[in-house]
C-alpha cells in the first residue's frame, strides 16, 4: 500500500471513529465535531510527514486553514466564557 493511500485510510478511519463517538456524547455541538476532526487531521498529517514534497505542501496549506478555524472557535468560546461573569 502506498504512503498516500495509507494516509487517506487513516484519515477515514479516524474520522469515522471520532464522529461515531461524538455522536453518542454531544450530538448537537458542531464545534466539538470540527475541533476533534481538525486535531485528528493535524496529528495524522504530522505522522505521515514522509509524503512527497508537493503533497506535503498542499496538506500544510489545508492544515493552516483548518488550524485558523480551530483558533476562531477557541477565541469565540473564550470570549463567551469571559463575558458570562
Amino acid at each position: 500500500m502506498r504512503a498516500f493511500n495509507r494516509y487517506i485510510l487513516f484519515l477515514v478511519l479516524a474520522a469515522f471513529a471520532i464522529n461515531t463517538a461524538i455522536a453518542f456524547v454531544a450530538p448537537n455541538d458542531l464545534t466539538v465535531f470540527f475541533t476533534a476532526n481538525v486535531l485528528a487531521f493535524l496529528v495524522i498529517t504530522v505522522l505521515h510527514a514522509y509524503l512527497n514534497p508537493r503533497a506535503r505542501q498542499s496538506l500544510n496549506a489545508i492544515g493552516i486553514v483548518l488550524f485558523g478555524g480551530f483558533l476562531v472557535i477557541v477565541i469565540l468560546k473564550a470570549v463567551d466564557v469571559l463575558s458570562k461573569k
